[in-house]
């Protein structure tokens, strides 16, 4: 027979088992408040970013707005990448970390404030610099090419050509300078959003080493896993490592599989028939094709497409003869987060084990290693 000192103890245990569980999920982590101005509707939500690119968001609350326009709340959800969404209209970008009491000054023009969270300001910083990059290097080039591509002159395909490769070129430039401003960031959580643009060949010591560095000061959150994570997929697509196996359908409804068609050398090549670049390099991949294609080249194209009569349209279009397959669901396919896919054009040049041999090549650079290789041989 159990005694009543022993039930007492175990009471008393679980009210103070209880008591410590209650205070740890309702530790404040951070806070928001805020007044609105011109707004119609008062629909307030708190969003939290998902996966390794930050691209989705799933709401984790509702805020309530008082009759003055005011709001606040308290928080003990993980320190990470949030956004407040007024009306569905309006999105605040929030990098939360503990401690932080965040305020969102709303102006009468619109516009808004965020104060109280250093890692804020530290990424809101990052995308002035990104914007303005993007505006004095990449827009002006691309802006030539799109005007170019929509009249459809077929007596200006050489042209068009090589002013998709001045993009390709000014986006690297731009992708290159965005380590700059990521060194900046230190290991604020800040430097989650911007892993959606990080180059693993070119910075993958660095980024080896933030990942590591990031992990110990912000140990057992999420962010620290997807900052980890991220870093594991930029090394397996390096130059060197082996590519995943994959399979897809063709527009005909067939599954593919990339390791079942594996040529030579082959070039995996991730196409979009919205990207102006990629289409511009159509004509210069079909004369490679032609050119290896007896030798053992192979080119397998995957479209990071949204709509498939688009893609269907440009494989017509363009005369991409080779193996063509797409999932159609953009860049939320698991094909394109193994491949560390976050924008176009992409490619990669394996080898008959899959092996990457180069990467990003275009123009020129595709037809120098096409021609070495195929001399080796």
């Amino acid at each position: 027979m159990i005694s009543k000192s022993y039930l007492t103890l175990l009471s008393l245990i679980i009210i103070f088992l209880s008591i410590s569980c209650t205070s740890e999920t309702e530790e404040v982590v951070f806070t928001l408040d805020g007044t609105l101005h011109n707004f119609d509707q008062e629909n307030i939500h708190l969003l939290r970013a998902t996966g390794l690119n930050a691209s989705e968001f799933v709401a984790v609350d509702t805020l309530s707005v008082d009759a003055d326009s005011s709001f606040s709340a308290t928080y003990s959800l993980e320190p990470h990448f949030y956004k407040l969404s007024i009306n569905d209209s309006l999105e605040v970008p929030i990098i939360a970390d503990s401690g932080q009491n965040i305020s969102i000054n709303f102006s009468s023009d619109g516009g808004y404030e965020v104060t109280g969270s250093p890692d804020t300001d530290l990424f809101e910083e990052y995308e002035e610099y990104r914007m303005r990059i993007l505006r004095e290097i990449v827009y002006p080039i691309r802006g030539q090419l799109d005007d170019l591509r929509d009249q459809n002159n077929p007596d200006d395909s050489q042209r068009i050509e090589r002013l998709g490769r001045q993009v390709l070129r000014a986006e690297a430039t731009y992708r290159d300078t965005l380590i700059y401003a990521v060194h900046e960031l230190g290991t604020s959580i800040a430097i989650y959003p911007t892993m959606v643009r990080w180059d693993g060949d070119k910075h993958m010591d660095y980024y080896d080493e933030l990942a590591t560095e990031f992990a110990a000061e912000h140990e057992g959150l999420e962010v620290a896993e997807l900052v980890s994570e991220k870093v594991r997929i930029l090394k397996q697509v390096s130059i060197g490592g082996k590519v995943s196996e994959f399979t897809a359908p063709t527009p005909s409804g067939e599954e593919l599989s990339l390791y079942d068609n594996l040529g030579t050398y082959t070039l995996i090549d991730f196409f979009g028939s919205w990207c102006g670049p990629c289409r511009a390099e159509s004509d210069h991949l079909g004369r490679m094709y032609s050119q290896y294609r007896d030798a053992g080249f192979e080119i397998f194209g995957f479209g990071i497409e949204f709509q498939r009569e688009s893609w269907l349209r440009a494989l017509d279009q363009d005369n991409r003869t080779w193996i063509n397959v797409s999932t159609v669901d953009g860049y939320e396919s698991d094909i394109a987060a193994d491949y560390a896919i976050t924008a176009l054009p992409k490619n990669f040049l394996v080898d008959e084990n899959g092996i990457i041999v180069a990467k990003d090549i275009h123009g020129e650079e595709l037809e120098t290693i096409l021609a070495e290789l195929f001399l080796e041989r």
